[in-house]
């Protein structure tokens, strides 16, 4: 079992990340104040930090240890300063883990607060614990319904929207287009998640007149895109391609289909063309391919800590090397939505989970992530994702759709 638990931060050991620095100096040097009377708020996770969720894990894991920099190392519990101290596992992406893990977390940690892993299976077993202890979550790692019929609302609250409506956007975006393309192709991968991601494709296809005539369901262990887009090439005209798979799967596509010729009139990458392995690969590849995208820095939200997400970008950038994608948005959320929630709290039992559920319920606040208010189910009121296009030599994405939000026209 690995384990990393830190205290005021959150590291590969119980030393910080900068530099070898212990976390408590760390946190020291942002002016931290000091407590007149030190109380400390315990949060816990797992996270797949090996296996195929390795890269993005590491971002989960990064904006966490922002926010607790950010923050100055305490959170406002019932009108106080509490330190804040972190337990995280790794989860190695295996759901009977995850459910030892939160067992161990809760019986013998004894966190106050659950931060959810990554991951649909993981999600839904760190739930079904949580729930058998009275415990809640808040958790930025599924987007599938599943987890809205199973744990949502009564123990899990999600910051990301339905995985259905990823490409909503994208496909009235191309139903715009002229000509509009009416033969699309789509690439699944074999996971209840990425398959509700394809009926999305599918039913906005039908809506706007479109027809998919070729799909390829992967095995999610799948590397080599040669014979997909082989098969595609053999399929006669195609004129959009929908990737429903994550950053690997789109620089696969793109370097086969650069080698291969095949050259539709739209390439929709998914929701991961802003993963910094996506540019750093691809590079020149990567322009005029289309995204979906839950969040940009340009985008216009305002936040406890940061004046609007550019300068959370920017922040997180500096301090960890590289570009923030849309989950160190949402991650560094979380935190911030149990403090919202916890303000107010009972001093005498701030933890309680009917008040804190109630609370949860009732929430209205604004993070860099944007507006954040549940529906009946724990989700977040949230529509679908905007529209990005990688545009110019560097090249660089840019907004393009829905128009009110658009960067170009």
């Amino acid at each position: 079992m690995k384990t990393i638990k830190t205290n005021k931060g959150i590291g590969t050991t119980r030393r910080g990340f900068l530099g070898g620095t212990a976390a408590a100096g760390a946190y020291a040097a942002l002016g931290a104040p000091a407590l007149a009377q030190e109380k400390t708020v315990h949060l816990g996770a797992s996270l797949p930090l090996t296996g195929p969720y390795e890269k993005v894990s590491k971002i989960y894991r990064d904006a966490y240890d922002f926010w607790t920099k950010t923050s100055g190392g305490t959170m406002k519990v019932a009108g106080e300063d509490w330190k804040v101290d972190w337990t995280i596992y790794d989860d190695e992406n295996n759901a009977s883990r995850t459910a030892q893990l939160t067992e161990k977390l809760i019986s013998d940690d004894s966190v106050d607060l659950i931060v959810g892993t990554y991951g649909t299976d993981t999600v839904l077993a760190q739930g079904a614990i949580a729930r058998k202890h009275n415990k809640l979550t808040v958790q930025a790692g599924a987007a599938s319904s599943r987890v809205d019929q199973e744990i949502g609302g009564h123990t899990t609250y999600t910051l990301v929207g339905y995985i259905k409506d990823y490409p909503a956007l994208a496909m009235e975006y191309l139903a715009t287009v002229e000509p509009k393309p009416t033969r699309v192709a789509l690439v699944t991968m074999d996971d209840p998640v990425y398959r509700e991601m394809a009926v999305g494709v599918k039913e906005k296809c039908e809506k706007h007149g479109m027809e998919v005539v070729f799909e390829d369901v992967l095995p999610m262990d799948t590397r080599d895109l040669r014979p997909t887009v082989l098969k595609m090439k053999n399929a006669g005209e195609i004129d959009a391609i929908y990737n429903t798979g994550w950053d690997v799967i789109c620089i696969k596509l793109v370097e086969e289909m650069s080698a291969l010729g095949v050259n539709p009139k739209a390439f929709v990458g998914g929701h991961l063309t802003t993963s910094p392995e996506v540019k750093a690969t691809l590079q020149g590849k990567l322009k005029d391919v289309i995204g979906v995208t839950l969040w940009l820095p340009q985008l216009s939200y305002t936040d406890p800590f940061f004046e609007s997400p550019a300068a959370f970008a920017a922040a997180f950038e500096a301090e960890y090397g590289y570009a923030p994608t849309y989950h160190a948005a949402m991650a560094y959320s979380v935190p911030i939505v149990y403090e919202r929630a916890l303000m107010n709290a009972d001093p005498s039992d701030p933890f309680a989970t009917d008040p804190l559920r109630a609370q949860l319920q009732s929430l209205e606040v604004e993070t860099v992530w944007g507006p954040i208010s549940f529906d009946e189910k724990g989700r977040i009121s949230r529509g679908g994702a905007p529209v990005l296009q990688w545009l110019g030599d560097g090249p660089e994405p840019k907004v393009i759709f829905p128009e009110a939000i658009a960067e170009v026209a």
